[in-house]
């Protein structure tokens, strides 16, 4: 109960300090927002003092959150109201104490002017101006067929006992014509798949004990093995399915394509901007100082 606890003291930590310096652009609101939506963002949700937070406060400050955080305060929206009202004490308290007029926070105040020109810069420069198409995806697709493939699965049911002794006396009830998930309920050692006939579920190469697969890398679909031996034990295999290498569908990967296109262009942005800047500009590096940093 204490680590729950304290894990939710850090989550509603992190969601805090980012809502109070997160310097993420918030997401547009569409132009042709409905009059009932614009009123309701009016609304006063909560009040600290002579303070009032409104919906539209609440989905502003949500808005300014990377998506992995946002999508932890969709799920725990009552924590993170809750530091949005410790967001408005903590400000209060800050003004009465006119930390305005710290050194500190005014060297802080300026740094953080400059973080959020710079990605504003980037934003204008860079992020504003990639446009990524249907047809892009598509051709970035058929080029690179090879990197969007599923690899060969196996799925099998097997027995697992504990002597060579007893992985023949299997073979000879399988042999006999008794039912294959019958005999492992009976024999079968391993726990998780006993009561399922023995299935394993669908495994890529490299994923189950080697001399396992290459057992069953030896079976059509249909047939059982002899005794395997590997370090859980003895094994009887038999084999349920085989899958050749597949292609994964566009519709499929379209997201993580498009990922992919978005780095390339936001680097080859990126050093163009640099490369820009850097024009006219002396950059000189002391090495003779710079070397000896970090040294001791």
């Amino acid at each position: 109960m204490l680590r729950i606890v304290r894990k939710g003291v850090v989550i509603l930590a992190v969601l805090l300090c980012i809502s109070l310096f997160g310097c993420a652009k918030p997401e547009s609101k569409s132009l042709k927002a409905k009059p009932e939506d614009v009123k309701m963002r009016d609304e006063v949700i909560a009040t600290v003092g002579s303070d009032v937070i409104t919906v539209s406060d609440y989905e502003e400050e949500m808005a300014m959150l990377p998506p992995v955080y946002r999508s932890m305060a969709i799920s725990n929206k009552q924590q993170f109201l809750d530091s949005l009202v410790n967001k408005h004490l903590l400000s209060e308290e800050a003004r009465k104490r006119h930390l305005e007029n710290s050194d500190n926070v005014k060297k802080l105040l300026a740094k953080a002017k400059d973080e959020i020109m710079m990605q504003e810069l980037i934003g204008i420069e860079i992020t504003d101006k990639i446009k990524i198409d249907d047809g892009e995806i598509e051709k970035y697709y058929e080029a690179n067929k090879d990197r969007y493939v599923e690899p060969a699965k196996m799925r099998v049911s097997h027995i697992l006992v504990d002597s060579e002794v007893v992985a023949q006396k299997v073979l000879s009830d399988l042999s006999g014509g008794a039912d294959f998930a019958s005999v492992c309920k009976e024999y079968s050692l391993d726990l998780p798949t006993k009561d399922n006939g023995g299935d394993t579920g669908y495994f890529t190469k490299g994923s189950l004990l080697p001399e396992f697969e290459e057992a069953g890398d030896k079976l059509k679909v249909g047939e059982t093995s002899g005794i395997v031996k590997t370090s859980l034990g003895y094994h009887v295999i038999k084999m349920a399915d085989k899958k050749g290498p597949e292609s994964r569908p566009l519709a499929e990967v379209k997201s993580e394509i498009e990922n992919e296109l978005f780095m390339e262009k936001q680097i080859a942005l990126y050093d163009d901007l640099m490369k820009r800047l850097k024009e006219g500009k002396a950059v000189k590096i002391n090495n003779a100082v710079f070397d000896k940093m970090g040294a001791e």
